[in-house]
């Protein structure tokens, strides 16, 4: 398996506003991959394989993020021809601050095998129904906040590491220790310049470019 790449960003650069709802922690959690056991899969409607978490691990993942401060609500929910379909609301807490995210969930209905003596179709359990979309729906809610996005946003997704302004400088001086004497000519005398003059424009490409470096 391919070893999958990881840039890293401070925090200035990952979010335009000087004072962010979430902690470094928070976001560093945000941005990583899924750990591969939390990962399943199943088949795909019209082939091939569909990757997932849990509802459970969605939940152990807000509790650990937000300290058990969020709330995930129900709009709406109803049933359309063989689906049900729910809009939720998830609600979490953070520096002070409450961020919304708004999704709606679905599931196909589930039916029993036999029909009744007028030959309809009897749902098994709408209620299984309903709480399954609403599952789905709060899944989609929390991979807006970046929660498994790396499932549910495959093709957009990628894995950074956060680091302070003020830990970006250390981290690039000890990893240009690390990988000198593996540097060609002139990418050792760019680094030194990028050090040695306080570029801070340059000390996350620089340490994106180390860690290229193997």
């Amino acid at each position: 398996m391919a070893a999958k790449k990881e840039l890293i960003v401070t925090d200035s650069e990952i979010s335009k506003v000087k004072d962010n709802a979430l902690s470094i922690d928070q976001l560093n959690h945000l941005l990583k991959y899924t750990p591969e056991q939390y990962v399943k899969k199943r088949p795909a409607k019209g082939g091939g394989e569909w990757f997932y978490v849990s509802g459970g691990y969605i939940k152990n993942v807000l509790n650990l993020m937000f300290g058990w401060d969020w709330d995930f609500e129900i709009i709406e929910e109803k049933i359309l021809h063989s689906e049900a379909v729910v809009k939720g609301k998830l609600t979490v807490r953070s520096g002070g601050r409450t961020i919304i995210k708004m999704q709606y969930g679905n599931k196909d209905i589930a039916y029993k095998r036999q029909p009744n003596e007028q030959g309809e179709q009897l749902h098994l359990s709408i209620g299984n129904d309903l709480k399954a979309a609403a599952t789905d729906a709060l899944k989609k809610c929390a991979s807006e906040l970046g929660i498994a996005a790396d499932i549910y946003w495959k093709e957009d997704f990628e894995s950074k590491t956060v680091v302070s302004e003020e830990d970006v400088y250390e981290k690039l001086v000890n990893l240009f220790k690390d990988k000198k004497s593996k540097l060609t000519p002139g990418f050792l005398e760019a680094i030194e310049r990028v050090i040695n003059n306080k570029e801070k424009d340059n000390y996350t490409k620089s340490i994106n470019h180390l860690n290229t470096i193997k």
